[in-house]
């Protein structure tokens, strides 16, 4: 079974972008424009990955983890942003996350980490 990621941006460029590169790494993606489509896609698709834009209208990303963790299912949260401010209140947050990456996300780099954070060298 290969690994669903639910990507929630509001910016539709960097959406599109991190969800092309994931699913050329084999990864199921599922797209959230905001914070309340997110909470959303995650009730109902049951991802076992959140990538979480922190400054997001609504819910922000920090808020979708929170919720997200009341779940009763098991969820790898990654936060991201831009903005030096966002990045210190999501690393300071309690929201469960793993990571917080600066935006533009390397994401190169995020194939591995999702990998190792999984615990397997692959995503299907």
């Amino acid at each position: 079974m290969r690994a669903s990621v639910l990507v929630a941006d509001d910016d539709p460029a960097q959406l599109q972008e991190m969800a092309e590169f994931l699913r050329s790494r084999g990864f199921d993606v599922v797209e959230a424009g905001d914070g309340h489509e997110a909470i959303e896609m995650i009730t109902r698709s049951r991802p076992r990955i959140l990538m979480l834009d922190v400054n997001m209208p609504g819910w922000d990303g920090v808020r979708v983890a929170e919720a997200a963790r009341g779940l009763d299912h098991k969820v790898v949260t990654i936060l991201m942003t831009a903005e030096a401010d966002k990045y210190n209140y999501a690393s300071l947050a309690d929201c469960g996350a793993v990571a917080v990456f600066r935006k533009p996300v390397p994401v190169a780099e995020i194939t591995g980490f999702l990998h190792s954070t999984l615990g397997r060298s692959d995503a299907a």
